[in-house]
């Protein structure tokens, strides 16, 4: 293993250095594939249940399928069966990350996998046989398993993983649950039209993640050393550039974090954030309906959208970062008000879009999908702003911030399929409902991106950890000679994959 130089990297809680290595591919990304895959499997049970439930009420379809149509579950009960999905996910996700960071990587992501399989095939029962109450707990059970996918993918990063290819591989692997969103809306959409109708989508989902599961249980491993397959080479490079890396023990002020009002800030903008996703994720398939365009189109149609969100987040975001580390953000304006510019750019557009949108009720016309698409692409374009001030706050919980403020979204995000059923309740068809609805989510935006934009700063926080000197360099291993010495810097931006 040839091994010249180490260098210094800091990230959320973590100190080291990186090895620098001819190392280059190993099974280790075979492992990340397989990571890849179980979270895609994950995100297209995210992205079928609003088809599925959709479909399952389709009264049109009573007497053109072999399946039971429950036409009688109307708008009201549909929003407490999709709540209780992400209710249960918003409850387990802060629990889970605190919980699984103790057990095994492997068994916690292959537990998921069969656990979710085995609900899926068991679905189509529990809905004709048990009523929507067995329902609401299945997919309850479903969306607490799921909550537990990031933290057990990230302890098997950890482990898997040397410091300079975690941030890549973490955002492929992360990347993986929306593209399986993208992928199963449309593809739900069109199963649906089949004579089974809305079982087959819970089938082929059961399906997946039952042999996900199984791929998972036979192909991976928790940590290299317990790899069968893996050859001693890499075993010691990645044992090696792990032994350098090391969690710093600093324990998290979780009292004084929640009494500072610019987390709350923060929380209050992803909490927006996330109920637009879940309202666009469950609710607009729904809408273009009303518009009597047919289910398989409203998939489709509500797949752009989204497409459009991911693209703008990947453009925009390695764009910010790059000027915010050079500098270039200090000639426009302070840090603060960057962050706050760019979250008040998608919030203002976000908020025009959803005004506009129940307007063109009932009426079906392209001009709606590009409202719709432009709407929901500025969601990515806010997911480049707000985030990134838990890292100006905390460089050692930054990510402890986020998991936190994803808890608050998660929670008041699970509550949009429960509102708005309760708005439509027995009438979705009916205008005036769809306008309150609209204009009820575009208010909420509107008044938790002002009290980011009032309460939010990019200034470090006080409880926060800071070293009072930190060298950024590079040492001989040999000897462990100084070579340059970067003096004290504040922060420490992360090491280049390309220099290695």
């Amino acid at each position: 293993m040839d091994v010249e130089f180490l260098k210094y990297q800091y990230e959320d809680a973590y100190d080291g250095i990186v090895i620098k290595s001819k190392f280059k591919l190993g099974v280790r990304h075979i492992q990340m594939i397989y990571m890849f895959v179980s979270a895609f499997v994950m995100g297209t049970f995210r992205g079928s249940i609003g088809i599925a439930v959709l479909a399952l009420t389709d009264e049109t379809r009573r007497n053109d399928t072999y399946i039971k149509i429950h036409d009688n579950w109307d708008k009201r009960i549909q929003g407490i069966i999709l709540s209780s999905f992400f209710i249960g996910h918003a409850l387990a996700l802060v629990p889970a990350d605190l919980i699984l960071r103790r057990v095994d990587g492997k068994a916690a992501l292959t537990t998921i996998q069969l656990v979710n399989g085995a609900l899926s095939f068991a679905l189509p029962t529990i809905i004709n046989k048990g009523g929507w109450i067995a329902t609401c707990n299945a997919l309850f059970m479903m969306g607490m398993t799921q909550a537990c996918l990031a933290p057990a993918t990230q302890l098997l990063i950890t482990k898997w993983l040397p410091p300079n290819e975690k941030k890549t591989c973490s955002s492929v692997v992360y990347g993986g649950v929306l593209l399986g969103i993208i992928v199963a809306i449309p593809v739900s959409g069109l199963i649906t039209e089949s004579r089974l109708g809305w079982e087959l989508v819970m089938y082929s989902l059961g399906m997946l993640a039952l042999s996900a599961g199984t791929v998972c249980f036979l192909f991976t491993a928790s940590t290299p050393r317990s790899h069968q397959a893996i050859g001693d080479a890499e075993v010691e490079f990645l044992e090696r550039a792990l032994s350098f890396y090391r969690k710093k023990c600093v324990p998290v002020p979780w009292r004084r974090v929640l009494k500072t009002k610019q987390f709350w800030a923060v929380a209050c903008a992803h909490a927006a954030n996330n109920c637009i996703f879940v309202f666009y994720l469950v609710e607009v398939p729904a809408f273009l309906k009303v518009l009597n365009a047919p289910l398989k189109d409203c998939a489709i149609y509500t797949v752009l959208p989204l497409v459009t969100m991911w693209a703008m987040y990947v453009t925009t975001s390695p764009t910010l970062d790059w000027m915010s580390r050079l500098g270039y953000v200090t000639y426009i304006a302070k840090l603060t008000y960057f962050r706050k510019l760019i979250n008040a750019m998608g919030a203002f557009g976000i908020a025009i879009g959803l005004t506009i949108l129940p307007n063109m009720v009932p009426g079906w016309s392209n001009f709606v999908i590009i409202v719709l698409t432009a709407t929901f692409g500025l969601v990515g374009l806010q997911l480049s702003g707000f985030p990134k001030t838990l890292t100006d706050m905390s460089e050692n919980f930054s990510g402890t911030l986020f998991m936190m403020t994803s808890g608050v979204a998660s929670v008041v995000g699970a509550l949009v399929p429960l509102a708005t059923g309760l708005i439509l309740g027995n009438n979705e068809a009916d205008v005036i409902r769809w306008k309150i609805a609209y204009l009820s989510l575009a208010s909420f935006c509107v008044v938790c991106n002002v009290i980011y934009t009032v309460f939010g700063s990019s200034d470090r926080q006080e409880w926060d950890e800071v070293r009072k000197r930190k060298i950024r360099g590079y040492h001989n291993v040999s000897n462990q000679i100084q070579m340059e010495d970067m003096s004290q810097t504040k922060f420490i931006v992360d090491a280049d994959p390309d220099t290695y």
